[in-house]
Parts: C-alpha cells; sequence; structure tokens
C-alpha cells in the first residue's frame, strides 16, 4: 500500500472534512464546515495521504463519558472515511490502527462512535452500548392515564437564552444516566446550530423551558413540519427533553403533545426506559423502533473496569480476547460494587471468556452478559457467574446518548 499514514495540520481541516464528506457522496456546505470546525481538534485527526492529496481521515474528540456511577474520559471518534478510489486496499484499517495506538498512548480507557454501517467497527473492538427508542405517537389518542397537576410553568425562549436556561438540568440527568456526554460551550452551540440543512422541510428549532419555584429543571426543544397546503400530516419533532424530575418530565411531553395543528409527534432518540406510553391512558398511541446509537470500546480493559461502579457487589475473573489491540488479551480480576471498584491482571480459572467488544456492550448496563451469552458471544465457566454479572454490570437507568458526534 503506497497511502501515507499522517498527523493533520491545523490549516488541513477543511481539505480533510471534504475528503471525509467525499467519502459518503456529500459535501458540507459553509454553514456545516464552519459548525463542524468549532469542535474540531486538529491533533486528534489522522489523514491517509496518497500523491500528496488527502484519501482518508479519522479524528476524535477529547469527552467525558458518563457511566455507572461516575465519570471517565472517551474519545469520540468521527469523520471515519475513505474515498471510493481507495477502498479494499486496507486504508480504513491502517488508519484505525495508528489511532488505537495513539489513544493508548494518551491514557484514554474508552472509545466511542456512531456507527455509519453495522458491519464495520466489530472487527476493530467496537459492539453497541446504547440503544435509542424512535418514538411516534398520534396526537388524537395521546391524552394521559392520569391528570396530575402541573408543576411549574413552560415557556418559550430564544435559542440564546435557552442555550443558558437547558446546562443545568442537562447535567442533572447526566450524572445519573450512562451514555451520556459531558457539553462544552462548544459542544452546546455545535448540537443546537440548527442549520437549514439538518431541518429536513421543517421550521426552525423552538425551545420551550420548565420552571418549578424559580428553578429550570427542563426543557424541550423541537421543530413543527407544516404542511399548509393540505389538511393532515403536520409533524412536531422532538430534538431533545430533558427534565431533572418526574413532574417536570411529564409536563413537557404534555406541552408537546398538546401543540395545536399537529397530528403526530415523533422523537429520534430516546432512553429506551422513556415512560411515555406509560404515561398516556392508550399506549398503543405510541410507536417505538429501537435502534443502535453508541458503539463503545475499551482502551484500557482494568482502567474501565475500575472506574465504573457496580450494581452489586461481587467478584468476578474474566478472560478477556482482543485481537486489534492485543495489549488487552488476559486474564482480569474484578471487585466491584456500589462503593468502587478495583481491577487487575490475574491468574486462575476464569468464570467468563468474552471479546472487548462484547465487554464494550455490556459496560454501561445496557446489555445483559446473560443475553451476550445466549448470543454465543461469552462463555460461562463457573455456573452462577452469569447471574452475577448480570447483577453487577446492571444499573438502574438504562444509558441514553442523545449527543451525535
Amino acid at each position: 500500500m503506497d497511502v501515507r499514514i499522517r498527523e493533520v495540520a491545523p490549516e488541513e481541516g477543511r481539505a480533510l472534512f471534504a475528503a471525509i464528506e467525499a467519502s459518503f457522496s456529500a459535501r458540507l456546505d459553509e454553514a456545516e464546515l464552519a459548525s463542524e470546525l468549532s469542535v474540531f481538534e486538529p491533533d486528534r485527526a489522522l489523514a491517509a495521504v496518497d500523491d500528496g492529496g488527502i484519501v482518508g481521515g479519522v479524528g476524535a474528540y477529547t469527552l467525558e463519558v458518563s457511566v455507572p456511577g461516575g465519570e471517565l474520559p472517551m474519545a469520540g471518534i468521527t469523520g471515519v472515511g475513505v474515498l471510493p478510489t481507495h477502498r479494499r486496499r486496507g486504508v480504513l484499517t491502517a488508519l484505525i490502527r495508528r489511532q488505537m495506538d495513539d489513544l493508548r498512548e494518551r491514557g484514554e480507557v474508552l472509545a466511542g462512535l456512531w456507527a455509519s454501517e453495522g458491519s464495520i467497527y466489530g472487527r476493530f473492538g467496537y459492539a453497541p452500548a446504547v440503544l435509542a427508542a424512535e418514538l411516534s405517537v398520534a396526537r388524537a389518542r395521546s391524552r394521559f392515564a392520569r391528570d396530575p397537576a402541573r408543576s411549574g410553568a413552560i415557556r418559550l425562549v430564544d435559542k440564546a437564552a435557552a442555550l443558558q436556561a437547558m446546562s443545568g438540568p442537562y447535567d442533572a440527568v447526566r450524572r445519573t444516566v450512562p451514555g451520556m456526554m459531558a457539553r462544552s460551550d462548544e459542544w452546546w452551540g455545535h448540537a443546537f446550530a440548527d442549520l437549514e440543512s439538518w431541518r429536513d422541510g421543517g421550521g426552525a428549532l423552538l425551545f420551550a423551558i420548565h420552571e418549578d419555584a424559580g428553578e429550570i429543571d427542563g426543557y424541550a426543544a423541537y421543530r413543527v413540519i407544516h404542511h399548509w397546503h393540505q389538511a393532515t400530516g403536520n409533524v412536531l419533532r422532538v430534538q431533545e427533553l430533558a427534565a431533572s424530575n418526574d413532574s417536570a418530565h411529564a409536563d413537557l411531553w404534555r406541552y408537546c403533545l398538546d401543540v395545536d395543528l399537529i397530528e403526530t409527534i415523533e422523537a429520534t432518540l430516546r432512553p429506551v426506559d422513556e415512560p411515555l406510553a406509560l404515561l398516556l391512558a392508550d399506549p398503543r398511541a405510541v410507536t417505538t423502533r429501537l435502534r443502535d446509537s453508541l458503539w463503545l470500546r475499551p482502551i484500557d480493559v482494568s482502567g474501565a473496569l475500575a472506574g465504573r461502579r457496580y450494581a452489586a457487589e461481587g467478584s468476578l475473573v474474566l478472560d478477556v480476547a482482543d485481537e486489534f489491540c492485543p495489549w488487552n488479551t488476559g486474564t482480569y480480576v474484578l471487585e466491584g460494587g456500589p462503593e468502587g471498584a478495583a481491577c487487575a491482571r490475574g491468574g486462575g480459572s476464569p468464570d467468563l471468556s468474552l471479546s472487548v467488544a462484547d465487554l464494550g456492550a455490556a459496560f454501561l448496563g445496557g446489555t445483559r452478559p446473560s443475553s451476550l451469552a445466549r448470543a454465543g458471544r461469552v462463555v460461562e465457566h463457573v455456573p452462577g457467574a452469569l447471574a452475577r454479572a448480570d447483577a453487577m454490570f446492571g444499573w438502574d437507568r438504562a444509558p441514553w446518548c442523545p449527543n451525535h458526534f
């Protein structure tokens, strides 16, 4: 292979993004490029170069992800692509090989990404760790089973005011829900840039803020897709809804369900334990579709396992296989519980054998080790070890990742 992998100079951001978008047969407009560059980290980007031109690339963001009981640093992998002219030549593998080595040197224990294709990243040790629920609600059938008194007031604000108000309730939720990312001002701006090309025929984002006793405790960001030329078909699409308490959560959903001239309410990135259907008198009014969102892989197995808390006290001896990052392959002794954890390489007979991808799938509590075993992906060597692993790795909240990157 004549293609060379090298670091990207700060001034090459535009050329790198052009190559990545071309790999998806697309092109960023100037507004999209400006938003992407606002969070771009050139010192974390790699380019594949052939005859002086960029033919592929991969980048990473420096992120903090909520894990059960705490937070861990995570490399948010992004901008992965190879031009059609250079595919099937090992370029992608070479890019990710170099990136994994760099992540290890940086001391990051986790890497996460959103996969464009489900068949690509398993061979690099990634697996879906978070599922997202896509909801569609028939407004005409959206009456609540119980009609609790409103807990506070909801007001519409402009985007500038919303960006100031939303961080409080978002962070309150993030502290309890695995899979969520800490957001800097730049990331808040990027997440809600609301570019014309992102609107899918809808209007600009609207922001509803929930306030109770002078405290902002929730918000809903949404847009409306109107079909003024016909009597039906108008859609209210929720981009993000978060609340630090159940009352604000119910009030915000009631608000979204009661907006006039709407036939259907949609939300594309909700947690799988979203209780909306349970709020309704007719739960069949909600159609739910599940999809993968955040894929995860440990870069440092012992560091990752020691960095989260566990729902039940226990110990496990795990035999982990990692073909792509062989430094992870080995046997680990995990001791963990609600107050903390320790993990170190150890000997002896393993309780469970699994791949690093399977460990990533289970890491945030969204996939039970016993489910992986039923799929032939985890092997139980000691009776009762799977039940112990289920109890330890589970968490009281399903993981949720509303941050697309």
